[in-house]
């Protein structure tokens, strides 16, 4: 007989939405990753959030990274960022959930100049 804890089996891809909540306003982009847990347990993550800037100067690029917890048909808030923005700059963003070094879900948006 094999037995096994239920509670330690990973969340699939299916059950784990990563987006990211973007606001406009005064000169600022506000950017916060979003984690949606569908699985029927508590998960503990990590998550890579970078954000690319796009001028007529060059490119710049700011990286976060970290970890969190989410409880079953939690939705957590776990990253803010908020850039100055300029209208002739574009805006590439990419939000990677991680299970170890299993990938679980992404979104890239791309924010073209405003």
């Amino acid at each position: 007989m094999i037995m096994f804890n239920v509670d330690n089996i990973a969340p699939t891809a299916s059950q784990c939405m990563a987006h990211m909540n973007i606001q406009r306003g005064n000169g600022l982009l506000v950017v916060s990753g979003m984690f949606e847990n569908k699985s029927p347990q508590t998960v503990y993550l990590s998550y890579k959030f970078k954000c690319i800037r796009v001028s007529a100067t060059g490119r710049s690029a700011n990286s976060q990274s970290g970890s969190f917890v989410a409880a079953p048909d939690q939705i957590v808030s776990f990253s803010k960022t908020s850039l100055c923005i300029r209208p002739s700059d574009s805006y590439d963003l990419l939000l990677e959930i991680y299970d170890g070094k299993l990938l679980l879900a992404s979104q890239a948006l791309a924010v073209p100049q405003l």
